[in-house]
Order: C-alpha cells, then sequence, then structure tokens
C-alpha cells in the first residue's frame, strides 16, 4: 500500500477513536486518562505484534536506533504523549464536534513545521489551502 492509503487509514482511526472516547465517557465512570490507559495498552501489544510479525524485531533492525535518531524518538514520544494524553482529556470535558477541529489544526502545524524546519516547499496552492483549513476550524469550532 502507499502512503495515501496508510494516510486514509489514519484519519478513518482517529476519526473512530474520538467517537469511541466519547461514547467511553460520557456517563462520567470512566476519565479521559483511564480511557487512553488501556488504549495505549493496546496500541502497544499491536504494535509489538505487528514488528513481530514483520521481521522489525530483529537486531538488526534496531541498528538505527542510536546517536541524533535516538533523540528524535524520544522527543516523537514525548510529543505524542502530550497530543494524546490533551485529545482525550479535551473529548471526556467538552463536545467532539468543537474538540476534535481544534485538535485537527496538528495538520497546519505540521504543515508549517515542515516548511520551516525541514525545508518544504511553500507554494501559493499550500498557503490557501492552509488559510482555509484554519477559516473551516474557526467556523466549525464556533
Amino acid at each position: 500500500m502507499n502512503y495515501v492509503v496508510w494516510a486514509l487509514i489514519g484519519m478513518a482511526g482517529y476519526s473512530s477513536t474520538t467517537l469511541f472516547v466519547k461514547l467511553a465517557t460520557r456517563d462520567h465512570s470512566l476519565s479521559g486518562f483511564r480511557v487512553l490507559a488501556l488504549s495505549v495498552g493496546i496500541v502497544f501489544l499491536s504494535v509489538w505484534a505487528t514488528t513481530l510479525v514483520t521481521g522489525g524485531g530483529h537486531v538488526a533492525a534496531w541498528r538505527g536506533l542510536r546517536g541524533a535518531n535516538i533523540g528524535w524518538t524520544v522527543a516523537a514520544g514525548v510529543s505524542l504523549a502530550i497530543a494524546v494524553s490533551s485529545l482525550f482529556r479535551a473529548l471526556a470535558m467538552g463536545p467532539a464536534s468543537v474538540v476534535v477541529p481544534i485538535y485537527g489544526m496538528f495538520i497546519v502545524g505540521g504543515a508549517l513545521l515542515g516548511v520551516f524546519f525541514l525545508g518544504e516547499p511553500l507554494p501559493w496552492t499550500k498557503c490557501v489551502g492552509l488559510a482555509l483549513a484554519v477559516a473551516g476550524v474557526f467556523l466549525i469550532a464556533r
């Protein structure tokens, strides 16, 4: 599968995750953090099993994880933990129709970080798209 298919699968997964978190926390018997703790356990086991099945568990596959790579990997993990914890907490507290669009602004943030730190191009079409995304989130979250 190519990256577009994987991106669509990820989008569908994140979309359904917000629904399931809202359903799990709507009667307030579970906090967003408890739902997240169980969800992270499921993700961990799934990813580890996939890694082993696809041959990524072999020692040679982990050799690239050193130096700067491990620093960036840890930074990614910390960022993801903060992002997902915040999303689950926000979903437990507020309406998904407001939380999800605001959280979805990570698309704009990620695109801008790619431009500024990775030297990716910023054609006028991307500028317009980013501006429309921000306007869309503003209108949806009102």
